[in-house]
């Protein structure tokens, strides 16, 4: 008995002194300092949240970047075109929808050639990006600059996006139907449903330029210096046409 007794005394005591660990160990997670430092952190995301739990801010690598939020509908990454391919950051505002973003990728193709793209935006409020800075280089050459939009924020840019999902990722749309919703996604581009650009300062191919756009996106004023070196102010009408310049062509 005395044997047994003895047995059952550590096992109590055993078990008294895993209670007591535990807690301990619970007590000071729930009391630990809530703001530690790190010296180095290694993630492929991290989401910076308010209080209540939204996302405002996403980091990402490129498999793992975050997806096309608007009016509270997550749509595929690659509705945004490109986004599949590049890591970097996107902005979100209070309601969870995006709101801009930096993003940005960089390689060699099979030719040789180089194609880039460096991208930070801000959006308007359920739209589209009303200001961008961007590097981009692809077959066509080199352009980097700052450009500023109009946008008409009434909807049709989640019309838009809510279209190019039907067409590319929607498999129960007959052709027909995909081909109709292409139309009409065309003819509201046309009509610049979904806004336009209206400024641009930045360089092309070694020929710096500011252009400014009408309405309708038409370029109307236009100040370069070319790759010789050559400076000049052009106006252009409606229709593209250059109707004054300084200096003056011979």
């Amino acid at each position: 008995m005395k044997n047994s007794d003895r047995k059952i005394r550590l096992l109590l005591i055993s078990n008294i002194f895993c209670w007591v660990l535990l807690l301990s160990f619970l007590f000071m997670g729930f009391t630990a300092n809530k703001n530690d430092e790190f010296d180095e952190i290694t993630v492929k995301r991290m989401n910076v949240v308010n209080d209540d739990g939204t996302t405002v801010i996403a980091i990402s690598n490129k498999e793992r970047i975050a997806n096309p939020v608007i009016g509270g509908k997550k749509y595929p990454v690659a509705v945004s075109d490109g986004r599949q391919y590049m890591a970097g950051m996107i902005f979100f505002n209070e309601d969870g929808d995006e709101m801009g973003g930096l993003v940005f990728n960089s390689f060699k193709l099979p030719n040789g050639r180089t194609a880039g793209i460096g991208h930070l935006s801000f959006d308007r409020f359920n739209d589209n990006q009303v200001i961008n800075l961007e590097y981009k280089e692809n077959r066509a050459g080199v352009k980097t600059g700052i450009t500023f939009y109009d946008r008409p924020g009434n909807g049709n840019f989640k019309k838009s996006l809510d279209m190019i999902d039907q067409i590319n990722f929607d498999k129960s749309l007959t052709k027909e139907e995909r081909s109709e919703i292409a139309s009409k996604f065309k003819e509201m581009s046309k009509n610049k449903a979904f806004g336009v650009q209206r400024v641009f300062l930045g360089s092309e191919n070694e020929v710096s330029k500011l252009l400014l756009k009408d309405k309708l996106g038409k370029e109307r004023i236009r100040l370069f210096v070319d790759s010789l070196n050559v400076a000049k102010l052009q106006f252009l009408n409606e229709k593209g046409d250059v109707v004054d310049e300084y200096p003056p062509s011979n």
